[in-house]
């Protein structure tokens, strides 16, 4: 419950420095959008809401809150790892084409999750909480649709454990295809 509610704090506090007037009384030209994002890789899926401030004209800094869910089977250092848990993370994108309705972006980005793994071995099983730190680059393609926009991206990083209470699990090499859909852009 305790993360929930840094996790809210944290965009609220985001969405109040993108909304903020600007010194002589306008308002911002860092428009704040939101939208949902959902990742795929060959041992789950990261679901996440996605709240974006433009800051200039190519480039958004954005912060992601969600919950990943993960069946390593034997990925990891046991037989059967499986489990989920919340995170949330920062990133940085950029729109190699700017203005353009639809073009090529890149960026990188920070994740922080806290999961339980539930593990299985021949004759013993238990689980251990980690917290997985996972930084990452990202490419892919947009495109601005009616009132929204399209992103279709894939990711390269890695999964760290910097906190294990029980047994070490699986980390390492990660990657990932997303696709992120902005409202309202």
């Amino acid at each position: 419950m305790k993360r929930l509610i840094v996790l809210a704090l944290l965009l609220a506090s985001f969405y109040s420095c993108a909304a903020t007037e600007a010194r002589d009384g306008t308002s911002s030209e860092r428009p704040m959008s939101f939208g949902a994002e959902l990742q795929v890789y060959p041992a789950g899926v990261i679901v996440t809401g996605h709240a974006r401030h433009t800051i200039s004209e190519t480039d958004s800094l954005y912060l992601r809150a969600g919950y990943n869910i993960t069946d390593r089977q034997g990925f990891g250092e046991h037989e059967n790892e499986e489990g989920d848990g919340p995170g949330l993370g920062i990133g940085w994108r950029r729109n190699v084409s700017p203005g353009a309705d639809e073009g090529w972006l890149y960026g990188a980005r920070m994740d922080l999750f806290f999961l339980e793994i539930d593990w299985e071995d021949p004759m013993r099983s238990n689980a251990s909480d980690i917290v997985v730190l996972q930084p990452a680059i990202e490419g892919g393609y947009g495109w601005n649709l009616g009132g929204g926009r399209i992103e279709l991206t894939a990711t390269f990083g890695v999964e760290i454990n910097i906190h294990t209470d029980g047994e070490d699990v699986g980390e390492g090499a990660i990657g990932l295809l997303g696709v992120t859909y902005m409202f309202g852009r």
